[in-house]
């Protein structure tokens, strides 16, 4: 499965998830957009939760004070949510030794921030 997710310019995308080790679990993510393309393989835990973190923004779709914060296992990935009432800010930040690239895609609370996370957790169980 790949996990697309668009914003304005710029698309983030996970793909190629690899199960191979009992309890590392690997995927790509990158950006691209107009002038733009980065790339990281992510190195997780069992998916450090990003599923449990993607159902929680979901679960309060209605608001929150302040950013919540996901980082993968090597901080290689980083994904960032701020509610701002009518919008859902994701902030992607991909991190490799001596760059990073921060990309944002803003989903709307309700029915499309529900999408995002059951295709969360749809990518990390294929």
């Amino acid at each position: 499965m790949t996990l697309v997710v668009p914003g304005a310019g710029v698309t983030l995308t996970l793909v190629d998830l690899d199960r191979s080790e009992r309890d590392l679990v690997w995927f790509t993510a990158r950006a691209e957009g107009d002038g733009l393309s980065a790339e990281v393989s992510v190195e997780t835990l069992h998916g450090d939760s990003l599923d449990t973190f993607a159902a929680g923004l979901d679960r309060d779709f209605r608001g929150w004070t302040g950013t919540r914060t996901w980082t993968s296992f090597r901080s290689d990935l980083e994904l960032s949510a701020a509610h701002t009432g009518r919008v859902v800010e994701l902030v992607w930040t991909l991190r490799r030794h001596g760059w990073e690239c921060t990309v944002r895609t803003p989903v709307t609370p309700g029915e499309e921030l529900r999408r995002f996370s059951a295709d969360v957790a749809e990518f990390l169980v294929s």
